[in-house]
């Protein structure tokens, strides 16, 4: 059998075993048999949702869940609620940098009776006028018809946020929106948190969860301070290993594969919380597995899946790190210093911490001055981006919290190959 001929069966045995609808990496998780973790968020956002008042403002870092988790809450967990209650619609929103406040609210003030399309009609009437005649041999009346344009301007308000709260208040349902984030007018997030706080004065049955991505919740709603009493913040932060642990073996097992221990505790440690980076590696490990005819996944496969997995990861992460090794001198000895960097485990590091962790994973001693002048260089620009910012004198924070995950998926072959070779 050929090559191509082998990869088509091989495709084919993947798309039947349903693994891409188990571990979604590049897309969030929608279907609740499929979402696993999160619990306690998932009650918390239950709760707030069902108060009397209260909208919610879902902020964290990219790669957290975010997504996933008000997709599943809210489409599957909350629909079954409203169902039940007869409490109306769910809508969904992905905002991007075109969008202003008015185009967000475009499907619910439909159903609201709004006509959104209509700004001013412009309409021909006819007119009928009557002129009396005297010929000689008749008297009568002429008719004429004659057409005038009226200009019908609408009453329609959309930038207006107490016009759109008014429309809205009496519609029962909830609007998720998405990656406000992108939006590029700080007075259209003004806007929408105006919106929130007089639907919450309206005491309104409809809802608005808002999901971006920030450090502060005050970037998401242009500092907006009227709104606190009535926007629940909620601060996704990363899963716990726990529940990166119940991804793996839950989704492995829904598709009949069973990881080895070793196994599953490498993918907990390399995921560092982010859901994105267990969904990426479990599914190239499962396609392999598939591919292979194996039912238990263990060493070999899963060092076959990081290396599929780093040539499909977020292409923001691979320029960015690309970039660094090609504008740098000794590329390789950076690539343990930075190995070694995403194994500390933590949000700020000191480069003591580094110098410990070389020691440990390749038995290398290498003095912390020298670790310091370069974990320096990485908190250069290279281009646009830089890997590292330096926090304080001599500590250090990878800049995209995503980058140590990315580092050791990537970097992973450097255990075997170069664990005597000093910097």
């Amino acid at each position: 059998m050929s090559d191509i001929q082998q990869s088509i069966t091989d495709e084919v045995k993947i798309i039947k075993s349903g693994v891409r609808k188990v571990f979604t990496p590049h897309i969030p998780i929608n279907q609740l048999e499929h979402f696993f973790g999160r619990d306690e968020d998932v009650k918390r956002i239950i709760g707030v949702i069902t108060s009397p008042g209260l909208h919610i403002l879902l902020f964290g870092d990219r790669g957290v869940g975010k997504t996933s988790l008000a997709k599943t809450t809210c489409n599957l967990i909350l629909r079954k609620i409203n169902e039940a209650l007869n409490k109306g619609k769910i809508y969904s929103k992905s905002c991007d940098r075109s969008d202003t406040f008015s185009t967000l609210l475009h499907k619910p003030l439909i159903d609201a009776g709004v006509n959104i399309f209509k700004s001013g009609d412009n309409k021909r009437v006819k007119h009928t006028s009557t002129a009396s005649a005297n010929i000689a041999v008749a008297k009568g009346e002429l008719v004429s018809e004659h057409e005038t344009n009226i200009n019908h301007r609408s009453q329609t308000n959309l930038d207006s946020p107490s016009w759109v709260a008014d429309r809205l208040k009496d519609l029962d349902g909830i609007l998720l929106l998405d990656e406000v984030d992108t939006l590029s007018n700080s007075e259209d997030k003004r806007k929408l948190a105006e919106l929130i706080k007089l639907l919450s004065d309206f005491d309104s049955g409809f809802k608005i969860i808002l999901i971006g991505i920030a450090k502060t919740a005050n970037e998401l709603t242009a500092g907006h301070k009227s709104i606190e009493r009535c926007l629940k913040e909620i601060h996704l932060e990363r899963m716990s290993d726990e529940d990166i642990k119940k991804i793996v073996l839950n989704g492995m097992k829904s598709i009949g594969k069973k990881p080895n221990d070793e196994v599953v505790d490498k993918i907990v440690d390399i995921s560092s919380g982010f859901p994105h980076f267990t969904h990426l590696i479990c599914l190239k490990c499962s396609e392999i597995a598939i591919e292979q005819n194996k039912s238990h996944i263990e060493e070999p496969i899963l060092n076959e899946a990081l290396i599929r997995s780093s040539k499909d990861s977020e292409s923001t992460l691979l320029s960015s790190l690309d970039n660094m090794l090609r504008n740098i001198k000794k590329p390789n000895e950076y690539k343990l210093l930075l190995l070694a960097t995403s194994h500390c485990n933590k949000k700020d590091f000191r480069s003591k911490e580094v110098v410990n962790k070389l020691n440990e994973l390749f038995g290398m001693n290498i003095p912390s001055g020298t670790i310091n002048r370069r974990l320096s260089r990485l908190s250069e620009k290279f281009g646009d981006t830089n890997i590292l910012n330096k926090t304080a004198p001599g500590c250090y924070s990878f800049s995209d919290p995503r980058m140590p995950s990315f580092i050791k998926i990537t970097f992973n072959s450097l255990f075997d190959e170069t664990k005597s070779n000093p910097l």
